[in-house]
């Protein structure tokens, strides 16, 4: 039996993991190299379904189930995180069983219980605020809530002084490499310190519609369209009825051509041809396609889905944007052994590739409301 092998059985029997931590003490299993936190996890997961249960007959049925369907520790700890939001008598036997039953991978269950509890307890809107935490080791953090639309505008804002500070250093002078929030942390000083007012950053995020929805919002029947943003966000076409009659996003539209099979086809009214096949690509995947980022598009690089280096043209099929990071892991060689994967272009759509062969998407709100969604 090789180690994959072994992986498979372990993975396999999460029902068997769950009653031996229910029986032992964490700390034993701990010792097995697990980590503690972990293995506590595992022993509330195993105290949540085997204890006791006010709802006797879900229990005996759900557990059987979990059983024949193989389910591992890590699916089952994932459905009891779940059910312990909900308190009212029997509901979370209800959901668990509900979960146990459902087929698909992790994140699709996973994503399924977080709308369902979501839709169990009602809504919970956050609430516009700031709150800072208590000192500690001689540094504070401060965490601000407010719309979408605003504290994107102020990222933009400090993107902004950022790129103002850059252009300002003398020229030869050597800058030090900073994390974005470092950098985003230093150009918020340096604004609040200086006076300044509030900075009205230039208009670069791409905005993605359909044809028929663009016609209604002209029609100024934009209230129910919503519109994703190359920046993370969303709006209404209201909201973008009234930014263009403002004049905030620039003088120039464009607007770019997707064929249903192929992808991005062309750029009408592009200056250079660089921005050209920068704006397409960012109109088709507003943010970075690779499962479960979250970067957007806006502060994404361009890459090349088959390598430049390996006879890829620069051609709007051949282009999508991937985050810095991921940009970097994408296995760029198809030919070469399989290391973290790899985006292609699969019947026109940008899809990553495992490698084990598993065909996955983005399931950011944004990604399904990019320009290739709209056709």
């Amino acid at each position: 039996m090789d180690i994959f092998q072994v992986l498979s059985q372990f993975a396999a029997n999460g029902v068997a993991v769950m009653r031996l931590c229910h029986e032992r003490s964490a700390y034993d299993i701990a010792g097995l190299g697990f980590s503690l936190s972990e293995v506590k996890s595992w022993k509330r997961t195993g105290k949540a379904f085997l204890a006791p249960a006010d709802s006797p007959r879900l229990q005996r049925e759900t557990i059987p189930a979990a059983e024949r369907a193989g389910l591992s520790i890590a699916r089952l700890t994932m459905i009891n995180r779940h059910t312990t939001r909900l308190t009212a008598r029997g509901q979370a036997w209800k959901l668990r069983a509900e979960l146990v039953a459902m087929t698909g991978s992790h994140e699709e269950v996973n994503a399924y219980a977080t709308a369902r509890v979501a839709e169990l307890l009602g809504p919970t809107p956050k609430k516009p605020g700031m709150r800072f935490s208590r000192p500690k080791d001689g540094m504070c953090t401060v965490t601000v809530t407010d719309t979408q639309r605003r504290i994107t505008d102020f990222e933009k804002t400090l993107d902004a002084v950022s790129e103002v500070r850059a252009s300002n250093a003398a020229p030869g002078s050597q800058t030090v490499a900073k994390k974005r929030s470092r950098e985003l942390l230093d150009s918020l000083w340096e604004h609040l310190d200086s006076g300044a007012g509030l900075m009205t950053p230039a208009y670069r995020t791409v905005i993605a519609i359909g044809l028929e929805d663009c016609v209604k919002v002209l029609r100024g029947e934009g209230n129910d369209v919503i519109i994703a943003l190359s920046d993370g966000t969303t709006m209404t076409g209201a909201e973008m009825l009234s930014a263009l009659m403002a004049g905030q996003l620039g003088s120039e539209i464009f607007a770019g051509l997707f064929h249903p099979v192929h992808g991005p086809v062309n750029l009408y009214s592009a200056r250079f041809a660089s921005a050209k096949q920068r704006i397409l690509a960012t109109a088709e995947n507003l943010v970075c396609p690779w499962p479960d980022c979250n970067v957007p598009a806006d502060r994404c690089q361009v890459h090349h889905i088959h390598p430049h280096n390996l006879g890829g043209h620069t051609k709007p099929t051949n282009l999508t944007m991937l985050c810095k990071y991921h940009n970097g892991v994408n296995d760029d060689n198809p030919k070469a052994p399989p290391r973290n994967g790899r985006v292609h272009r699969e019947g026109g759509r940008v899809r990553y590739r495992s490698p084990g062969g598993r065909e996955l998407e983005n399931t950011h709100l944004n990604s399904s409301l990019g320009a290739f969604g709209l056709i």
